[in-house]
């Protein structure tokens, strides 16, 4: 869970607004259970899903979306307030709905009539969506300057939302799955509107009218016959619930929600990692090896404890216990991190650093992660191999955007006698930050 605490920022375009910052978060846990309730979705879509594009946004608002490459993104809000995954699996199907329809493509299509827009009103809005946290801020910015190509993308939205609804009814239908927990979703977002006094105009909103939305399912969910609830699905969901909540929530309400009576896994997870950021080793400890006595074979109850004994200063315990982690699920990139990021800081041999270079390496096999980079360039730093430390040097700067830092490093690196493979790979991000070096010019 170690990665939790880092979070990136990246520049999407969410519906019809401009570029606007989106906080995430990493856990091992939560992104797995993503991944199994949305593979059924996608199959019964026919769309091929990667593992590594599944992620989970730090807002605690009620939300989902989709970009390009079919990336799902899915709010903690969202996973918090989830009563069970029947209504995680109806977001997912209706946010599905979205890809099939083409809608991301469209959207940029129509997001071009919009051009004529300054580049002033454009940040501005961004700005206005960043400060208030609303949607409708954003799009109030822009309506002073281009009012009509607003409203045209804003009914655009409306039709979308529809059309996905639909979609999502057929896709949970293929799978036997309730349309229950879609609705029970809208209802959570309608009645969240009406708390912070939203209105819910043509116009001005992220969803069309909910009423409309919550009727149209209750008519789906009126002809389907009873469907049972996936209880595994939902014991996992309570257990992900617990530790992100104590991840996240202000620790009076960590145990407001779970008292120390709790003495479920659910109640056991939170109060481990409620001891955890309190630095109470001891009690922290005491949970977690509940947790592991209880189920050996759970590598996340393994990561709590791994956790917790880096936190306060434990290396040499924390590197078996992320090992142990990772051994039970060896395919974890996030797990790998850990276990790298431990044994860097627990002054490892030259053994142990050379152990480490393929699995960093194999971390970045089908997705970057930046810190994959740094930690190879510590490595090589300190094996004294400067060449190749530059190299990742640059690869790392790349990755977060440091363009101007990455191309510098990288003559350097190539100024040195590198390894015949990372030359390689260093004329190619050398032609990569050319081309990028180009493309931002014309603009």
């Amino acid at each position: 869970m170690r990665r939790l605490w880092i979070f990136l920022t990246l520049a999407l375009w969410l519906a019809a607004l401009p570029a606007r910052a989106v906080s995430l978060i990493s856990d091992e846990e939560t992104e797995s259970w993503l991944y199994d309730l949305l593979t059924p979705i996608f199959k019964a879509a026919n769309l091929p899903l990667n593992r590594d594009y599944v992620h989970i946004v730090k807002d605690d608002s009620l939300n989902a979306f989709v970009g390009d490459q079919n990336h799902m993104f899915v709010h903690t809000g969202t996973l918090l307030k989830a009563a069970d995954s029947n209504e995680i699996e109806g977001v997912l199907a209706h946010e599905t709905g979205h890809i099939l329809g083409g809608h991301i493509l469209r959207l940029k299509i129509k997001l071009q009539d919009m051009q004529k827009a300054t580049l002033a009103s454009l940040i501005a809005a961004a700005g206005a969506a960043a400060a208030s946290g609303r949607g409708d801020a954003a799009i109030a910015v822009v309506l002073g300057t281009q009012s009509s190509a607003i409203n045209a993308i804003t009914s655009y939205q409306v039709s979308e939302e529809r059309a996905a609804d639909e979609t999502a009814v057929l896709l949970l239908n293929k799978n036997h799955k309730s349309v229950k927990g879609l609705k029970n979703f809208m209802q959570k977002i309608q009645n969240a509107n009406r708390m912070q006094g939203i209105e819910e105009s043509p116009y001005f909103r992220t969803h069309p009218v909910t009423v409309e939305r919550v009727a149209f399912f209750n008519s789906k969910l009126a002809k389907e016959n009873r469907r049972p609830a996936d209880s595994a699905m939902d014991t996992r969901l309570k257990r992900l619930q617990a530790k992100l909540y104590a991840y996240l929530a202000p620790l009076p309400a960590v145990l407001k929600r779970y008292p120390l009576s709790d003495t479920s896994v659910a109640g056991n997870i939170a109060h481990a990692v409620y001891y955890m950021r309190l630095k109470n080793l001891n009690a922290a400890l005491k949970y977690a090896d509940t947790l592991i006595k209880l189920e050996p074979k759970n590598p996340y109850f393994r990561e709590i404890k791994a956790q917790t004994l880096f936190e306060n200063g434990k290396l040499k315990e924390a590197v078996r216990a992320y090992k142990e982690a990772l051994e039970l699920k060896p395919s974890s990139e996030l797990f790998k991190l850990s276990y790298a990021e431990a044994v860097l800081a627990a002054n490892p041999t030259r053994g142990e650093m050379e152990e480490l270079i393929p699995l960093l390496e194999h971390v970045n096999r089908n997705q970057v992660y930046p810190t994959a980079y740094l930690y190879l360039g510590q490595i090589y730093a300190d094996m004294g191999r400067v060449a190749e430390a530059d190299y990742f040097a640059a690869e790392y700067n790349n990755a977060i955007g440091e363009t101007a830092i990455a191309r510098r490093q990288l003559a350097k690196a190539l100024k040195q006698p590198l390894r015949a493979d990372i030359k390689l790979r260093a004329e190619d991000l050398k032609v990569k930050l050319a081309q990028e070096e180009k493309k931002n010019s014309l603009f």
